[in-house]
């Protein structure tokens, strides 16, 4: 999951940089972790959004040809969760490039991660850990815990999708999600040494190393492993690329030239995602799921690419189309809930689908499909006031703790 921003003002607030170039002088801001985009929180809730349509909708298997032909546009809605990882890379990424030089550098970052992170988490897992008291207390009707070969334990460490990983499985339904913030919390504890220690020139080659490295990982794994694929989905190493590209994107929007030149060739910038979006159209109608081969292998780099092009435009934009679609209040509201909205739509979805299965069948596609949008609302409503009465005030708890 993305981070939520460090946002204490706004774009216009900003000093102005001039910036001399070989045809003009341009007056372009740099970004800081400071500066406050709202097109950000709108692509977050793009992010959430493609994960609440693959669960509730893509991953249906209909009977009718027409049904099932729309559901496979959607085949790639999974990839919302690399979204997170491109913005997560940015947000947290940026935040340690501008802090760099703190002496509570290491202590102010783990404790506000630890204030962003931990307490709603914490509550999630305690309410999954009920499963493991020794004694029947289900109500017959709900059905009865499945077994899992994910230990308890590991939800506690952040380790478990390395046991997903070694099991092929991603355990019970409930807490599937949670592997994708286990491959952040790891990265979390490898990025700040490197953004401390190595300087922006070797930062840049160390990034784009493993951007380099992660899909030759993927490809050693594919062929040698038994779960190969799976441990491709949900090993950090494995993502890395993704989150890699995301603090790239954060330095080069740190870094004047770089910054100009964006500002100057927003068309390249818009002709790159165009034939980046046509490989996932390509990718999309060759049928592949999240585990296929050629998705595992070059399909994760594709999308990280896609995503960091797409960040990109949205940072630079501050007009048209796309700046209004992603400054919409529905977006950017969707994107402030997006990680309680994460954390909590696949166990109430599940339960939705159970409760109808009661007077309705329960493999059915009417039920999958409602229970579904129940799931959703339900989450929708929890994460609003999670937000306002719990969340909120931790993260401000959090602020108080300064570089």
């Amino acid at each position: 999951m993305a981070a939520s921003p460090q946002a204490v003002r706004s774009l216009p607030d900003l000093g102005i940089l001039e910036l001399a170039t070989s045809k003009a002088t341009l007056h372009v801001p740099v970004i800081d972790s400071a500066t406050r985009i709202p097109a950000l929180d709108g692509l977050r809730g793009v992010a959430i959004l493609l994960v609440l349509l693959c669960h509730a909708v893509f991953e249906m298997q209909p009977s009718s040809k027409i049904l099932t032909h729309l559901v496979a546009v959607g085949r790639l809605a999974w990839s919302g969760v690399d979204l997170f990882f491109v913005l997560s890379g940015f947000l947290i990424g940026g935040i340690l490039l501008d802090s760099r030089d703190s002496p509570r550098y290491f202590k102010t970052f783990y404790l506000r991660r630890a204030y962003r992170i931990l307490p709603l988490y914490g509550v999630a897992v305690s309410l999954f850990l009920i499963r493991y008291i020794p004694f029947d207390w289900m109500p017959g009707w709900l059905g009865k815990f499945s077994s899992t070969p994910i230990p308890w334990f590991s939800y506690l460490t952040f380790t478990q999708n390395i046991w997903m990983a070694g099991a092929g499985t991603f355990g019970v339904g409930a807490m599937a999600a949670t592997w994708s913030l286990a491959v952040e919390e790891q990265f979390y504890l490898t990025v700040p040494f490197l953004v401390r220690k190595v300087s922006r020139s070797h930062l840049i080659f160390v990034l784009s190393s493993v951007v380099v490295a992660a899909p030759v990982l993927r490809t050693i794994l594919h062929l040698t492993f038994k779960y190969g694929n799976f441990a491709n989905y949900v090993l950090m190493p494995c993502r890395a690329d993704a989150l890699s590209l995301g603090v790239l994107a954060a330095l080069m929007v740190r870094t004047p030239r770089s910054w100009n030149w964006l500002h100057t060739r927003r068309s390249v910038l818009y002709g790159v995602s165009s034939f980046l979006f046509i490989g996932l159209a390509l990718l999309t109608y060759a049928g592949y799921d999240a585990t296929a081969g050629p998705m595992v292998i070059i399909g994760y780099s594709w999308l990280a690419l896609f995503y960091t092009f797409c960040l990109l435009i949205a940072v630079t934009e501050s007009r048209g189309p796309v700046h209004r679609v992603l400054t919409s209040r529905g977006l950017t509201q969707l994107g402030v809930l997006a990680y309680c909205t994460y954390l909590l739509h696949l166990p109430l979805m599940e339960a939705s689908r159970r409760v109808l299965g009661i007077h309705f069948v329960y493999a059915s596609e009417a039920t999958q499909f409602v229970g579904g949008l129940i799931g959703i609302a339900l989450t929708l409503v929890i994460a609003k006031i999670s937000w306002a009465f719990f969340e909120k005030p931790l993260l401000r708890q959090g602020q108080a703790y300064k570089y």
